[in-house]
């Protein structure tokens, strides 16, 4: 038997959530699925690093980090750091945002995150030259929050992970991998 790959995995459970949610965008979806997927390895949240060679851990950071990237490019918008700053802090604060929201309310930074990841996409549009990822972040940038909804209403409802899961319940043990 042959199992889906993780994107392929994500894919499956967000193209039936976005339609539950009125989000019908494909370019989307496998959007999503692929930062779900990137983001299942742990290192990748923190593929951002600093001068010293430090992760960027911080919403902060990566803002100062693409000021300072900016100042180097001396105004020219095409710097490829640039570019992937704000598509990491897009995905970060989606990922975050959707999977992680009661510790993000509980730390009263819900807002914060919803605020920085839509600036981060509706950025990465104006530096992206491919018209259709241009479009996606586009998406992106409009849809956040039912996105970030969507995400939160799987990970509660069609991925639960409570503590009172079996022990051979297979999700979760490949969410503690």
């Amino acid at each position: 038997m042959r199992l889906p790959s993780l994107q392929q995995f994500f894919r499956h459970q967000l193209q039936q959530g976005f339609h539950a949610h009125g989000l019908r965008e494909a370019g989307t979806v496998e959007y999503v699925s692929e930062v779900l997927a990137r983001f299942a390895h742990t290192r990748a949240l923190h593929a951002l690093r600093d001068a010293d060679g430090r992760p960027l851990e911080y919403i902060v950071d990566m803002l100062v980090s693409w000021q300072q990237a900016q100042d180097g490019a001396r105004g020219r918008r095409e710097g490829a750091r640039e570019r992937a700053i704000m598509r990491h802090l897009g995905d970060y604060t989606l990922f975050m945002s959707g999977l992680f929201r009661e510790r993000l309310k509980a730390r009263g930074e819900l807002n914060y995150y919803v605020a920085n990841g839509r600036s981060a996409f509706w950025r990465s549009a104006d530096y992206e030259p491919n018209p259709a990822r241009r479009y996606t972040y586009r998406q992106l940038y409009q849809d956040f929050h039912p996105i970030s909804d969507m995400l939160d209403y799987l990970r509660r409802v069609q991925l639960p992970l409570n503590s009172r899961a079996a022990s051979d319940n297979l999700l979760a043990a490949f969410w503690r991998v």
